[in-house]
């Protein structure tokens, strides 16, 4: 049984002395964590000015394997003082089911389902998790996927599409899917990767980049878009000259959506949806 040793209101100018500490008496790992309340705001990426001071106090928290608790404590009292140690046990996990539990299939409609290798029923896109952003999952990621859908239904007569951001390749995936030749761009490579094995996993081609937008000649009928407003404003130039037919943007906080319309001038709001704080559109251009 793994044991949690947990200082609540140490010091911030002790916290790299006493986790050496913590470490020399057989600590297995150690974390620092904010007091109840303290955690600032997530930094967006419009956001303007410093970062917020860090708490002069904070949570230290370290886990053992049947620890000498009364000798830990000795140990730690001169350099933690006044904080006392607050121990819990706890209960033994198995990590690698505890994370694959994280990915149930996502049914996005009744001809489209995605799952991990581990649970895919018959039929299922298989996408595996790992760095590249995009699971179906998250919010957006299921926001871009149903309007994707939509936009795709037999006999469609759409024959390309890009993916502009493509983390994992999710999108791509299924436009290939849905018989279109696909194109995908990211500026991570470790994303590039996975998302060429995901589509060549479920037996599909397509081309994957870390070549920016602006290097793209051929406008494609559907261009995707899971990015935040700001990028998408950044983009907005590639994002217009390579749409075709349909734009599907999506991730999008709904205090920041006039930046997108603001930054998309020429096509035709076709379907907005609103989830929570996240909005996504569907743009088209009509002739």
């Amino acid at each position: 049984m793994t044991a949690e040793l947990r200082l609540t209101g140490l010091a911030r100018r002790r916290v790299e002395r006493v986790s050496a500490l913590l470490f020399e008496l057989g600590a297995l790992g150690v974390q620092e964590d904010w007091l109840p309340g303290q955690a600032p705001e997530p930094q967006q990426p419009w956001d303007d000015g410093p970062p917020p001071p860090e708490p002069e106090r904070v949570v230290l928290v370290a886990w053992f394997e049947d620890p000498d608790r009364p000798a830990i404590e000795r140990r730690l009292r001169p350099a933690a003082s006044p904080v006392s140690p607050v121990w819990a046990a706890t209960p033994e996990v198995d990590w690698e089911e505890s994370w694959k539990a994280r990915f149930p299939p996502i049914v996005v409609s009744p001809s489209l389902t995605i799952a991990a290798p581990w649970n895919a029923p018959p039929g299922a896109l298989v996408v595996e998790p790992g760095q590249g952003f995009g699971t179906g999952h998250h919010r957006t990621t299921l926001q871009a996927l149903r309007a994707l859908d939509r936009l795709t239904p037999p006999g469609h007569g759409l024959r390309s599409a890009i993916d502009v951001g493509c983390g994992s390749g999710i999108l791509a995936l299924v436009a290939a899917a849905r018989g279109l030749s696909v194109v995908g761009v990211d500026v991570e490579e470790a994303a590039v990767r996975e998302a060429q094995a995901n589509l060549e996993r479920n037996g599909f081609r397509g081309r994957f980049t870390i070549e920016p937008a602006s290097t793209l000649v051929e406008p494609a009928d559907v261009v995707l878009a899971n990015l935040h407003a700001e990028l998408v404003r950044e983009l907005s130039a590639d994002l217009l000259r390579l749409t075709r037919r349909w734009l599907v943007v999506a991730g999008i906080l709904e205090d920041r959506e006039q930046v997108v319309h603001e930054a998309l001038p020429g096509l035709v709001l076709h379907q907005r949806v609103i989830e929570e704080e996240w909005v996504s559109l569907v743009f088209e251009r009509r002739r």
